[in-house]
């Protein structure tokens, strides 16, 4: 228990000892819960379902690569929080389904006015990072609730990049799915990534949707690897493609010149395949990473949005700390959670490895990002 808080958490991987903790819960004086599972956990889907259809409270969260408790990171096991105060669910289903502009705008209209009683426009965001069309999504939420709202979530999923049920609902594991939730309070975040421009930029001159098939009128891979090569000790061999891409993402320059992060997933026929979408005509810069660099960048974030907090004002902190950073910065990764930990205000801290990250731009436009860090207290 932490403040006002329900919280537990294990570090096993058994469902028993998972049920053992949602009992716990639902006999506290909790009104919502969110839940946050590791993917190496062996959870039988069919039993972990029907926990959560005879669950008596509202459920939210999903299942990602890897959790975070204060600055210890797990990869197996799961935290649940209960909250006092009424947390609003409103769940968007099978939105791989809906590919044109309008249909989407529509439903996600029609969602919020049966399921949404607004008393804030304050939001968490949990959603299947292998959802195709995510930003499509954010793009039409932004315009339906009249873009004065702040919000923050992470994609949830596995990190071999398979499409697989993650989403916690009182209606059992969901895939295609997004979980938008009010917050009873105010929501501050603050937003970092510490990566540098090491070359560009480029003209993003031929692209479909989440993939770049050129570079510059030139094959997107060629120009990719002939510029980390001729500055770099790497050499793109068979099967080594992702060991160097993930130091290298490619950064879209938005309109108040700051870079958004596109992780490079994987390189076939001569494309980048990107974990979000780049914009045709764009400007690309190839950028790199260096650990100490990205973590006294977060360390910053973190004293930046602390000092605007107390525990009276924010009592919860929670992290979307992208599973590409740690793929990056591997042990080193430990100093990043230490660093928000060492800084943090609020009585509890938490966080999720996401596939994605969803914050506000300085614009007030939510952004899809990747390899950032997104902190959020409310």
């Amino acid at each position: 228990m932490e403040g006002s808080l329900f919280f537990w958490h294990t570090n096993s991987d058994s469902l028993a000892d998972f049920k053992i903790g949602l009992n716990l819960a639902q006999a506290s004086d909790a009104t919502s819960l969110m839940v946050l599972a590791c993917n190496q956990n062996d959870y039988p889907t069919q039993d972990l379902n029907i926990l959560l259809k005879t669950c008596l409270l509202p459920i939210f969260g999903g299942i990602y690569p890897m959790i975070s408790h204060q600055d210890t990171l797990m990869k197996q096991g799961a935290l649940i929080i209960g909250f006092q105060e009424t947390y609003n669910i409103s769940t968007f289903s099978n939105l791989h389904q809906l590919k044109d502009e309008d249909a989407l705008e529509n439903y996600i209209n029609s969602q919020l006015e049966e399921k949404l009683n607004f008393h804030s426009d304050n939001f968490l965001m949990f959603f299947d990072g292998l959802m195709n069309n995510v930003e499509d999504f954010i793009d039409c939420l932004f315009e339906c609730l009249d873009h004065g709202i702040t919000i923050a979530g992470g994609g949830a999923g596995h990190v071999d990049f398979v499409q697989r049920p993650c989403i916690f609902t009182n209606q059992g594991l969901r895939s295609n799915v997004v979980l938008l939730v009010t917050l009873p309070s105010k929501l501050t975040t603050s937003v970092a990534h510490g990566w540098k421009i090491f070359q560009g930029p480029f003209l993003a001159s031929e692209v479909e949707e989440q993939t770049v098939l050129s570079l510059n009128y030139e094959p997107a891979f060629d120009l990719y690897s002939q510029a980390i090569e001729s500055t770099s000790n790497y050499k793109f061999t068979e099967g080594n493609f992702f060991d160097i891409a993930k130091r290298y993402p490619l950064g879209i320059e938005d309109i108040n010149s700051n870079l958004i992060i596109r992780e490079i997933i994987v390189s076939q026929y001569g494309y980048l395949q990107c974990a979000g979408k780049i914009p045709i005509n764009s400007m690309i810069y190839l950028l790199e990473g260096d650990i100490d660099s990205l973590i006294e960048t977060t360390e910053q974030t973190a004293i930046d949005l602390f000092s605007k907090t107390t525990a009276e004002s924010a009592q919860i902190s929670m992290i979307f700390d992208c599973i590409g950073r740690v793929l990056y910065m591997e042990d080193d990764f430990a100093r990043e959670l230490h660093v928000i930990n060492k800084h943090r205000t609020s009585s509890a801290l938490f966080g999720v490895l996401s596939i994605g990250e969803i914050a506000n731009s300085k614009s007030g436009a939510i952004r899809l990002l990747n390899k950032t860090t997104v902190i959020s207290t409310w």
